[in-house]
């Protein structure tokens, strides 16, 4: 025991000295509107003189994945006479160009591969002996020419957006930016890490000279702070797959299949029956990626029900009337034999250690024999499959060497490997035993190129638990706290956590799962960039003596609950295109961030100072805010107490109900007091929630306002480019579902897509490409398939000379017409370009 406290006394240390920590500045782009686009200014103070010799420029840049737009200046230089040094990157071909003045003088040709996130060494030398100045990309000549600058200039150095008079760009490409060093005849002059976590200062570790951030987005605490992605209430006992390829969630549950979009945050719900709509308790869900479909499986009854998403009915039923025997059981598809492994589980008394499998291609259920070392029966393990899909890796969990909960239940900390062609298990090593006890989330990832794991660990002796996200050795018994903790609600038959990684998105998504008595789940999702940070013990800044590391490190391992900092909201948006070339357009002005409320996307509040109060609207208090003002402003008549009480408190009688009406009223009112003024009073029969003179704004009453026009009345540019403020945010109220909000949802989604169709149709398609492009892909929000706004899209992207991704949009949308209708989509692309 001893010897194990110190060897990861050891690997703490050396992690906490050395492990580099993902850090960085990332620039909002063209997915938000250009008032929120982020800049780097070197010289927010006095100017950067040149010196005799050479003057470096050197950083690191990566572009951010799967964005639309990505044009947009990464550099500029500017001296007091208004001569400039460019960098910027021209998406059409693919290249960043170095520009001198108004000429090109070299140019960077970038591989698509480098636009996945990868990062690029870049440099600007400039040399007052020669006068040259020179761009170099991962080190190799990239482009040089006269060097504009005289001997003593002072220049100005921005990266981003650029506010300078003369030279005002907000043309920003999607990227992230480190390491920014500027060196004079080889000696470190300013050094700009840029590895803060708050706050518009960027510190310079050389001299100390400040540089500011504008809009900035840290990159830092994305890899220590997990960002809560959805929150979602269903009936019954979901479960939960993954997509890799397409980056989605899939929420499992009784009727309906939710899916959640990672790339975008957009959540849909399809229905999806099944004979007798039972789904049990203790049903678990996989991805399959070779079939694309979803395999929901129910141990008890040895079924598998299939459902390729977009179709409407699942392959197979359920029967269960009595409690599962395979509660938290392991599971992983193996498509070296295209079959389903579950493994280990729990219930009716008894811990399994039995190796299941269904096979899909006779679809036949069996047990495999199990060889090798032994595999003690148990439940609240983790298993991560490796890349080449042969090895399954477990570790952890709670039981018995029996099977039998009677006899001797303990917690195990051993790591197997389980192999898939042979069906034998290897022990690797035991952890040592710590002061307090945990538990495993189901799914590990599995890194097999550094023999490492990641896992979220948790204790089980408490309800209001937490997980814990470790990094492991595949070989060695050691591992490393990671990141921060999350809340976790922990009854072992009404709870269940699991670990995703996405290649794509480069992050780790958590996901929980707690079933109440009520037969309500709560099913929550995070995110967290990769890789994560270590998280950083308490220890004081003086030199701790060996007896305080030997007391805090041991601790340090077990410690789960965490207090998270308080995390900056960062409001986001819908990725959106932007008018490059025309003027701005009055009174499209932008959004308010101080007493509001914003229905588009997701639902946010905000006080009379600007904090985010969205917390306050409990579930119950957010939706009968929501029925009051939605009915208050899409037609003024208010809504009875009659549907009031039947939305809110079916449940109770008419005296609970108006009861329980009266105290959450004064709770809602005293939410609405801190954003502004509201009156909610009650006419004839109705209630109704109005806004006083104006004093806070709601973008849905905003919303209908804009839509209230004269039958047969053509929208103007004016209007649809308020309205596009508006909706540019997201469908309406995208992650809250209620039964009564659907009509709601599919008027306003209709009255979106005639309004912007009607005004494209009439719209110089020449001059407002641009324009129609932002209103189309507006309509995508609220109505994915909208062929009109297809064709719209892909006219205007041709018109700009962007005919990649016009041809990209189309066989986008052309799968998910597919994978939606069962169809191929009819039109072929050259019909849709035509005018």
């Amino acid at each position: 025991m001893r010897k194990y406290i110190y060897c990861i006394i050891a690997c703490l240390c050396q992690g906490f000295a050395v492990m580099s920590q993902s850090h960085g500045l990332e620039f909002s782009s063209h997915e938000v509107v250009p008032e929120h686009r982020t800049a780097l200014d070197l010289t927010p103070g006095a100017p950067y003189c040149l010196k005799d010799g050479q003057t470096e420029l050197a950083f690191q840049l990566a572009f951010r994945p799967h964005l639309e737009t990505y044009f947009g200046y990464i550099l500029r230089m500017l001296t007091e006479d208004r001569q400039n040094i460019d960098l910027v990157y021209n998406q059409r071909t693919m290249t960043i160009h170095f520009v001198i003045g108004e000429k090109i003088t070299g140019s960077a040709p970038l591989d698509s591969s480098l636009l996945t996130g990868q990062w690029l060494r870049l440099r600007v030398v400039l040399d007052a002996g020669t006068q040259t100045a020179a761009f170099y990309c991962n080190d190799k000549p990239a482009g040089s020419g006269r060097m504009p600058f005289k001997k003593g200039s002072c220049a100005r150095i921005f990266f981003g957006a650029i506010k300078h008079e003369g030279f005002q760009t907000l043309d920003v490409p999607p990227m992230r930016l480190r390491d920014v060093r500027l060196r004079e005849n080889g000696t470190i002059a300013r050094s700009y890490p840029l590895n803060e976590s708050s706050g518009q200062e960027a510190r310079d570790e050389a001299k100390g000279t400040p540089a500011r951030a504008t809009n900035p987005v840290w990159i830092k605490p994305r890899h220590q702070q997990w960002q809560n992605r959805l929150t979602l209430e269903t009936t019954g006992t979901p479960s939960l797959a993954y997509n890799e390829r397409d980056d989605l969630l899939y929420v499992v549950t009784d009727d309906t299949l939710f899916t959640y979009s990672l790339r975008n945050g957009a959540l849909r719900a399809d229905p999806a029956g099944r004979g007798n709509r039972i789904l049990p308790a203790g049903n678990q869900s996989v991805y399959d990626p070779h079939s694309h479909r979803i395999l929901n499986f129910y141990i008890d009854e040895k079924k598998v029900a299939t459902l390729t998403p977009g179709s409407d009915r699942w392959s197979n039923t359920f029967y269960a009337t009595e409690l599962t025997e395979w509660w938290q059981a392991n599971k992983f598809y193996a498509p070296a034999d295209s079959s389903l492994y579950i493994i280990s589980g729990y219930g009716q008394l008894h811990y399994k250690n039995t190796v299941q499998r269904y096979r899909f291609r006779d679809n036949r259920w069996d047990s495999v024999p199990a060889t090798g070392d032994p595999f003690s029966p148990r439940y609240l393990a983790g298993l991560g499959l490796n890349a080449a899909g042969d090895t399954a890796f477990i570790i952890g969990g709670y039981g018995s060497n029996t099977g039998d909960q009677a006899v001797n239940p303990r917690f195990t900390y051993d790591m197997l490997a389980y192999s898939v062609q042979s069906g034998t298990f290897k022990h690797l090593y035991t952890l040592p035993q710590p002061e307090h006890h945990f538990c495993f989330a189901n799914s590990l990832i599995i890194d097999s190129a550094s023999r490492e794991y990641y896992g979220l660990i948790y204790p089980t002796d408490r309800f209001q638990s937490s997980l814990q996200l470790v990094r492991g050795s595949l070989s060695e018994p050691e591992f490393r706290l990671m990141g921060d903790s999350l809340p976790y609600q922990f009854y072992d038959i009404g709870s269940f956590a699991d670990l995703y990684y996405s290649p794509q998105s480069q992050q780790l998504i958590a996901v929980t799962i707690y079933n109440n008595k009520d037969s309500v789940s709560g099913v929550r999702a995070w995110s967290l960039d990769f890789p994560p940070n270590a998280l950083q013990p308490a220890v004081p800044e003086r030199k701790a003596d060996r007896r305080l590391w030997l007391l805090l490190v041991p601790v340090a391992l077990v410690l789960f609950v965490v207090f998270r900092k308080k995390k900056k909201v960062v409001r986001t948006e819908e990725p959106k295109e932007v008018v490059h070339h025309e003027m701005p357009l009055e009174p499209a002005a932008r959004l308010p961030e101080k007493s509001a409320v914003f229905l588009f996307g997701q639902f946010e509040a905000f006080d009379r100072e600007g904090n985010d109060i969205t917390k306050q609207f409990t579930p119950l208090l957010k939706e009968l805010f929501l029925l009051l003002i939605v009915h208050s402003m899409k037609d003024s008549k208010g809504i009875s107490s009659d549907s009031l009480y039947e939305a809110l408190w079916s449940d109770k009688s008419p005296k609970d109900a108006k009861n329980n009406f009266s105290v959450n009223l004064v709770k809602l009112k005293g939410v609405l007091e801190k954003i502004g003024g509201f009156h909610a009073g009650k006419e004839p029969g109705r209630w109704r929630l109005e806004i006083l003179a104006d004093s806070a704004y709601i973008d849905y009453a905003a919303f209908v306002k804009l839509t209230q026009r004269p039958a047969g009345e053509a929208p103007d540019k004016q209007t649809v480019a308020a309205l596009l403020e508006i909706v540019q945010r997201g469908a309406f109220l995208r992650t809250t579902h209620y039964e009564w909000l659907d009509d709601v949802k599919f008027q306003i989604a209709g009255t979106v897509s005639d309004v912007l169709l009607r005004y494209m149709s009439s719209a110089d398609k020449h001059a407002e490409a641009d324009f129609i492009l932002r209103a189309a892909n507006a309509i995508f929000g609220f109505d994915h398939l909208n062929e009109e706004a297809l064709a719209y899209k892909c006219r205007s992207l041709n018109q700009l000379g962007r005919h990649s991704l016009a041809r990209d949009a189309y066989e986008k949308f052309a799968k998910e017409y597919r994978e939606n209708y069962g169809q191929e989509f009819g039109t072929p692309f050259v019909e849709v370009l035509q005018h």
